[in-house]
């Protein structure tokens, strides 16, 4: 079902969506507070149905765009979290901490999502030819 030369690609975008997924699954766990099911179960939802969507020329574009809403929501959020524990906690805010104490790793995970994207977008869609002579 998947094309060959692009499988990789794909098959990582899963597994970085689907570690994503278990990840704040443990982090913010569902049964803790029924807030807590909209982005597990969005997260779900996305990492199945985008990866399915970046197999098809007709709907790779929509992947895209699923996946970039998705990284910069994310990283919104995760960066607001991780400023509302510096400002509240007791910890006090140095090179270390922001490093290792804040939401950094995992935005930078989801940051690798984009150049896979990126990627596979380039596959289905490749730059057009020049028109009428002129260069692209």
């Amino acid at each position: 079902m998947f094309k060959k030369e692009i499988r990789p690609a794909i098959l990582a975008m899963f597994l970085i969506s689907l570690g994503g997924v278990l990840l704040h699954l443990r982090i913010h766990s569902p049964s803790a507070s029924l807030c807590n099911y909209i982005p597990a179960v969005l997260g779900f939802l996305t990492t199945i149905v985008v990866t399915f969507l970046f197999n098809y020329r007709a709907t790779v574009a929509w992947a895209f765009l699923i996946t970039m809403v998705a990284v910069v929501a994310g990283t919104v959020t995760m960066a607001y979290h991780s400023a509302l524990a510096f400002a509240w906690g007791p910890t006090p805010v140095a090179f270390k901490t922001l490093l290792l104490d804040s939401t950094l790793a995992d935005i930078l995970i989801l940051f690798a999502k984009v150049p896979l994207a990126i990627h596979v977008l380039r596959y289905f869609r490749p730059k057009a030819p020049a028109a009428h002579g002129r260069p692209a």
